[in-house]
C-alpha cells in the first residue's frame, strides 16, 4: 500500500472506533458546548450483520429437517388402493403384504381412469365414507402421459384428489413410463408433500404386448420396490414385512368400467 494512504486509513479507523464508543451512551454526550446525539452505531452494525431469527430457523430446518418422516406405525391398517388398470398387477402383490402384516385391503380399479375422472367424480370421497380407510395407495397418471399443457389442465384435479384424501396417510405411485411424459410426474411431485410420491419413471420394467403395462411378474417387482422405498423414503411408513414370493387377493375388490 502506498504511504500517502496510511494517513487516510488511520483517520477512517479512528472515526470508526469513535462512533462505536459513542453508541454506548443511549442519550448522547456533551463535550463543552457540543451536544452530540448517539447514532446507535453498534446497533446499526449489529442489524447489518444479524440474520433474522425466523430466517435462521428456516435455514436450519432446510439443512437438518428430521421431522418430515413419522415413526413406523406397526398397527393393523385398513388400506384403500385406487387407480387405473395398473392395479391389476400391483394390488395382488400388495394384498400378499397385507396378509402377512395383518392389514385389510380394498382394491378399486377404474379402467382407463385419470386424475381428471377421479377429480371430477367425487368417487374417492364416496369410497372413503364407505370403507373408512386409515391408509391409501393411489396409482394414477399412466393415461395422462401425453396430455398437452398438463399442469394447467390437470392441476385442479390432482388438488381435488388430495383434498379428498385429506389427513389420511397415503402413497401415490407414479406411472411406469414407457415414454417421456408431458409433465404428469412433475405435477404430482409438486403437489404432494415429501415422502408421499413414488416416482416410477426410470424404473426398469418388462412390458406386456401393449408395450405399456408391466407384465404380472414385473408389476410384482414394482410393488416390491415401492414397499422397499417406504422403509426410508415414505413420510408415513407402516409395517410391511416381506411375505416371500407370491400374490394374494384383496379383502374386497371394486371394478369401474372405463369413463365414457
Amino acid at each position: 500500500m502506498n504511504k500517502p494512504y496510511w494517513g487516510l486509513w488511520a483517520l477512517l479507523l479512528a472515526a470508526l472506533a469513535f462512533f462505536a464508543v459513542l453508541s454506548i451512551w443511549q442519550d448522547g454526550i456533551s463535550v463543552g458546548p457540543l451536544d452530540i446525539k448517539t447514532a446507535s452505531f453498534a446497533r446499526d452494525m449489529k442489524a447489518l450483520f444479524q440474520v433474522d431469527d425466523a430466517k435462521a430457523d428456516s435455514l436450519d430446518l432446510e439443512q437438518n429437517d428430521d421431522n418430515w418422516r413419522a415413526p413406523l406405525d406397526t398397527t393393523a391398517k385398513n388400506i384403500l388402493f385406487i387407480g387405473d388398470s395398473m392395479l391389476e398387477g400391483l394390488a395382488p402383490r400388495l394384498a400378499k403384504y397385507c396378509d402377512k402384516n395383518g392389514h385389510s385391503l380394498v382394491e378399486v380399479i377404474w379402467y382407463s381412469s385419470s386424475t381428471l375422472c377421479w377429480g371430477e367424480s367425487g368417487r374417492l370421497t364416496e369410497l372413503i365414507n364407505k370403507y373408512h380407510p386409515d391408509y391409501i395407495f393411489v396409482c394414477l397418471g399412466a393415461n395422462e402421459l401425453y396430455v398437452p399443457d398438463i399442469k394447467r389442465a390437470r392441476r385442479p384435479h390432482v388438488k381435488k384428489l388430495l383434498a379428498e384424501i385429506g389427513k389420511i396417510p397415503y402413497v401415490w405411485i407414479g406411472p411406469p413410463n414407457w415414454d417421456k411424459d408431458t409433465g404428469i410426474n412433475d405435477l404430482i411431485s409438486q403437489e404432494t408433500p415429501r415422502g408421499c410420491f413414488y416416482l416410477s419413471a426410470g424404473d426398469t420394467f418388462e412390458r406386456s404386448r401393449d408395450g405399456a403395462h408391466p407384465t404380472r411378474a414385473s408389476a410384482q417387482q414394482w410393488m416390491d420396490r415401492v414397499i422397499k422405498w417406504m422403509d426410508t423414503g415414505c413420510a408415513h411408513p407402516i409395517r410391511l414385512d416381506n411375505p416371500g414370493e407370491g400374490i394374494s387377493r384383496a379383502s374386497h375388490i371394486v371394478i369401474y368400467q372405463p369413463p365414457k
